[in-house]
């Protein structure tokens, strides 16, 4: 009893923080959304094809992340300092290099790049304004990932939060002033989105470089101890983390294939799931807290030499997923209807379609989520990093990509039986694997036994 006592405490005391700067962030993007959706469909269409690239740059930075806090986790349980440091110092260089790719590509081929997701000249013409931007925000960016998830992987879970709640705020404002002109200032529409967006971003940047820069323990060294790094570890890292790029990258890739297809299901449709996948990452954010949570606990446990109690630890999270979904997607079913109504959505078609698709969401969370827990938060905390990218080929490229396309791209089904294709043919085979994978035990390696 007092064990389970000690774990739920443990578990709240980092889900909790870290699932409310989720929240913060999905509902700074809600906000993004419900004042875009007064431009009109078009508008918002845009917004949702600009998206498609800062979601695929975010998730080679999430990638990024997530190998670095593997090693950061176990580092931690081992109490190993200085390789804290080189952790994220080599985290470090390797986002800004896929940042000055992506911010380079954004600002100089905008319209190439809108291309990819849609054909429609207005949106395209919309989706420049945006992405031109909204490209210098990657820098920026890209720090805000390695250093909250470097925070949150050495258990300070606050400061990120913190930074989130500032960020928040200020794009929120900035977003009624500049998209609308308020308070003297000019009407920039998408263009004022943008800016808001960019503009957050650096404040949160400059924020956590003070407080890393005045932390004590682990921070509290010369910049050049963060970058004094041997060639020994420097392969270790990439052993760790370039399969975790590589599986999140082409998962990435996956889903704005997925993302090409609706795009061509008309500007109503595209922009109602635009609007749907606002409301979804608020959802979300509960399954982002205990995934973190999970990958922290099982790391570090780890990492202290327990492999059995990470075992036993993992096992919880992993039955709490689905028992989350169920509860989560009850909450969000009974109150769709009011919170689209606060939206201003364009059309009624538009309304009634992310009703739908919201409807379904909710319906699949509790499934939904099983493998996300179990590859990202038990996998990858365990150093098994690599059996993510076979499960992600077998049932995103394999199944999900050629049922979706077949059914958007030849047979035009109606936009929420593609939803609906999507969720049962990619999810089903990856929970079942991922479920087999766990109870081999095959993905727990102690990462501090090996020479750095």
């Amino acid at each position: 009893m007092n064990q389970s006592k000690g774990f739920f405490k443990n578990m709240l005391r980092l889900a909790l923080p870290i699932a409310m700067q989720q929240l913060l962030v999905s509902c700074a993007q809600l906000v993004d959304t419900a004042m875009v959706t007064r431009l009109g469909n078009i508008t918002v269409s845009a917004v949702g094809v600009s998206s498609r690239w800062i979601f695929l740059m975010n998730l080679f930075y999430f990638g990024i992340s997530s190998g670095c806090a593997t090693l950061v986790s176990q580092y931690w349980g081992a109490k190993e300092k200085d390789n804290i440091r080189k952790a994220f110092g080599t985290a470090m260089i390797f986002s800004l290099v896929v940042a000055v790719v992506f911010c380079t590509s954004l600002f100089f081929i905008p319209e190439q790049m809108a291309k990819v997701f849609t054909n429609e000249q207005p949106v395209i013409d919309e989706a420049v304004k945006y992405l031109k931007i909204v490209a210098f925000m990657g820098l920026f960016a890209a720090f805000n990932q390695i250093a909250c998830t470097v925070l949150r992987a050495t258990e300070k879970v606050n400061p990120p939060l913190f930074t989130s709640i500032a960020s928040v705020l200020i794009n929120t404002v900035l977003n009624y002033i500049l998209i609308y002109g308020k308070f003297g200032f000019p009407e920039l529409g998408i263009k004022g989105a943008a800016l808001a967006t960019t503009i957050s971003a650096a404040v949160q940047a400059i924020i956590l470089f003070i407080y890393i820069r005045t932390a004590k323990q682990v921070f509290k060294a010369p910049i050049k101890t963060f970058f004094r790094l041997s060639k020994d570890f420097v392969a270790k890292f990439s052993k760790i983390c370039l399969p975790v790029v590589f599986n999140e990258g082409i998962w990435a890739i996956g889903t704005n294939i997925y993302a090409m297809v609706f795009a061509r299901q008309g500007s109503e449709s595209y922009a109602a799931y635009t609007v749907f996948s606002s409301i979804e990452q608020i959802a979300f954010v509960f399954f982002v807290g205990i995934c973190h949570a999970c990958s922290i606990m099982t790391g570090k446990t780890i990492g202290e030499g327990n492999e059995n109690s990470a075992y036993k630890l993992a096992k919880k999270f992993v039955i709490m997923t689905p028992i989350l979904g169920i509860i989560t997607g009850s909450a969000l079913a009974l109150c769709r209807e009011p919170l689209l109504s606060l939206l201003h959505i364009e059309t009624q078609g538009a309304f009634e379609l992310t009703s739908k698709l919201i409807l379904i969401y909710c319906m699949w969370l509790p499934v939904r989520n099983i493998p996300y827990t179990l590859i990202v938060g038990t996998f990858r905390a365990g150093g098994d990093t690599k059996i993510g990218i076979l499960y992600d080929c077998l049932s995103l490229y394999l199944i999900g990509i050629p049922v979706v396309a077949f059914l958007g791209l030849y047979l035009k089904v109606d936009f929420h039986y593609l939803i609906i294709a999507m969720y049962l043919s990619e999810d089903i085979l990856k929970s079942v694997l991922s479920i087999y994978r766990f109870k081999s035990k095959k993905w727990i390696r102690n990462l501090t036994k090996t020479k750095n």
